[in-house]
């Protein structure tokens, strides 16, 4: 007895989702679909649509109609929106049919083969299914293009309406997100900015670009420890870009973290050894923390790297002089002289550094 009411429910259960994926019609659903489709026939789209609808007032899912409706608002009325809507609905109803397919399938073999003959390879729907996947994601992509223009147009308001929309529809679009963060940030609201940019990084765990937009984002704030964190975060997932060592290197210093400032620097130095900037930034930040060897050092690799600088070789020559290295002095002096033949003061220390050596 047990058995039979588990078959009874199994079949209720059957019943249910086959009424519910019906694509039965009525004698009056018959008489509307073909009414539509003459309408349609005769490119009368305007007239055909309310007929499809009728349609679907009877029976919500039958798909000859969404299919057709779906097909009105985007080839003829362009309402991408709308159309995303119906392929939508179409897309669960064929779902359904090929769940209520699988499960009597399972149930009776026989019925499964006449079920899939009538409702499946007669309406051709895995062929269907594919190309109303691909017009919905159609959809998607027209809508963004849209959205776009709008922002192109600094319509930034509708833009982030638009964006949510999509937002919506594909959730896990990293491209939405990123357009609503840019549109955010060109109304000056950088909390909502950051709010959609930080998303970008919880689908995209690779996007080291995002990783870096926000951590510029939280410099501009002044809010270097969320800064460091984001550049970090970069540069782990991209350890060849240099930038992000040398934005830490800038972070660290507004922090007053010496030992880091150092430490990114020199990461810049050992990954490209002409980066003129962070050469001089090392031997600005090694003087500022008296250490006039190292301070030396990096401002004579500047004047290898910019050899045409004059105040680079003019200050090198002073601090020189002032450390007593007169065989140094000499030699760069020399260098300043060729650079500014008339200079006096380059003459001056070349005979400063001759009379020394001679002592």
């Amino acid at each position: 007895m047990k058995k039979k009411i588990i078959v009874l429910i199994a079949f209720a259960l059957l019943i249910s989702n086959a009424v519910f994926a019906s694509q039965d019609l009525s004698a009056d659903g018959k008489k509307n679909l073909r009414s539509a489709n003459m309408h349609l026939g005769g490119e009368r789209y305007e007239k055909a649509l309310p007929f499809y609808e009728l349609v679907l007032e009877e029976n919500p899912n039958y798909i000859v109609a969404l299919e057709k409706i779906a097909g009105i608002y985007f080839d003829v009325n362009k309402n991408y929106l709308e159309a995303n809507n119906y392929y939508e609905r179409l897309i669960e109803q064929i779902d359904l049919i090929f769940a209520e397919y699988e499960e009597l399938k399972a149930e009776n073999e026989k019925e499964a083969k006449k079920f899939y003959k009538k409702n499946i390879k007669k309406a051709k729907l895995e062929e269907k299914i594919e190309n109303i996947k691909k017009l919905k994601a159609s959809c998607w992509t027209k809508l963004f293009l849209e959205a776009q223009e709008l922002f192109k147009n600094e319509e930034y308001d509708d833009a982030i309406t638009n964006f949510e929309v999509l937002n919506k529809i594909a959730p896990d679009s990293t491209k939405t997100l990123k357009m609503l963060a840019f549109a955010y940030n060109k109304k000056g609201d950088e909390e909502k900015s950051l709010e959609y940019m930080i998303k970008t990084t919880e689908l995209d765990t690779n996007d080291d670009i995002a990783c870096t937009q926000i951590a510029n984002t939280f410099f501009g704030k002044e809010d270097y420890n969320n800064a460091v964190i984001w550049y970090d975060k970069a540069s782990q997932i991209n350890p060849e870009n240099i930038d992000n060592y040398y934005n830490m290197a800038l972070t660290y210093d507004k922090l007053e973290d010496n030992d880091n400032v150092l430490k990114y620097y020199l990461k810049v130095h050992e990954l490209d050894p002409e980066n003129l900037d962070a050469v001089v930034n090392l031997r600005n930040k090694y003087a500022n923390m008296s250490d006039i060897d190292k301070s030396i050092e990096f401002l004579k690799k500047a004047i290898v790297l910019d050899p045409e600088n004059v105040e680079f070789v003019e200050f090198l020559c002073w601090k020189l002089s002032q450390e007593k290295r007169y065989e140094e002095l000499l030699t760069y002096a020399n260098k300043w002289k060729e650079l500014v033949p008339d200079s006096e003061d380059a003459k001056n220390l070349i005979n400063l550094a001759k009379q020394k050596l001679k002592q």
